[in-house]
């Protein structure tokens, strides 16, 4: 059963991230590197997106897009309780089509890996951009370009609780296709919700996408400029995208 129909326990699994730090760094980049004042934001493949939460209670106009139904309902429930508004769209992050255009748009948490061939990834730009007010930027978390023997990508196992909800996590990725960098990811929720067990275990495709690769398809789409890498805790560009980065677009005017 796929782990990203349950919401709640998706987001107890992956809370270990710090949106109100992720939003100051967010900010700091929009300070230097947008041409256009930011009001608004729209959260690609956004899930639970605590980085929206966090964003519509500092008075962002906020949206997130997501496949998912059950994601969409899950996150606006969380922004009615806390007293916000998010609004959602539901479609495909490949190709999608908004009424209104955004000054800020994201994609979290390695999300842009499921997206398996240069052809979405170009339409998926296309689409991005469209979405994108001239001057506005585009950040992507964890984009990869090559595969290393680094420790985040060995198997892994953590255990993490909220309101009595405890949630042990397995994740690994295995080679695929080496030659098309393609990989498979497992990821294993063992849940405990107050002596009710549930185990749910998801397989996907995920693709590594080259330098060449990703600028191909930024020439294709002919709407971004590439403003670089940065390390996603200091914000240091980076020459090549290291394990933990923030990819930084800005659509062009």
């Amino acid at each position: 059963m796929s782990i990203y129909r349950e919401p709640l326990y998706y987001e107890i699994a992956f809370s270990f991230i710090k949106p109100s730090k992720q939003i100051d760094l967010f900010e700091a980049l929009i300070k230097k590197y947008s041409k256009i004042k930011t009001v608004s934001f729209l959260d690609i493949g956004c899930g639970p997106s605590p980085q929206l939460l966090e964003l519509a209670k500092r008075g962002y106009r906020c949206t997130g897009l997501d496949l998912c139904p059950n994601m969409l309902k899950y996150l606006a429930g969380k922004a009615k309780a806390a007293g916000c508004k998010i609004e959602t769209k539901k479609a495909d992050f490949t190709k999608f089509t908004l009424k209104k255009q955004f000054d800020f748009a994201m994609m979290m948490m390695g999300t842009i890996g499921y997206i398996d061939s240069a052809a979405k990834l170009a339409s998926h730009l296309k689409a991005t951009a469209k979405a994108l007010r001239p001057g506005g930027l585009y950040l992507i978390e964890n984009f990869r370009t090559v595969r290393r023997k680094e420790r985040f990508f060995s198997p892994q196992t953590w255990m993490l609780k909220k309101n009595n909800i405890i949630v042990r996590v397995g994740y690994k990725i295995e080679v695929r296709d080496s030659l098309r960098g393609l990989e498979t990811e497992t990821i294993i929720l063992d849940v405990d919700d107050h002596g009710k067990k549930h185990l749910f275990n998801q397989k996907a495709c995920i693709k590594i996408f080259s330098p060449q690769e990703f600028f191909q398809a930024l020439k294709a789409t002919g709407s971004f400029e590439f403003l670089g890498w940065f390390d996603r805790e200091t914000l240091k560009s980076t020459k090549l995208p290291k394990l933990g980065n923030y990819t930084l677009l800005r659509r062009k005017e």
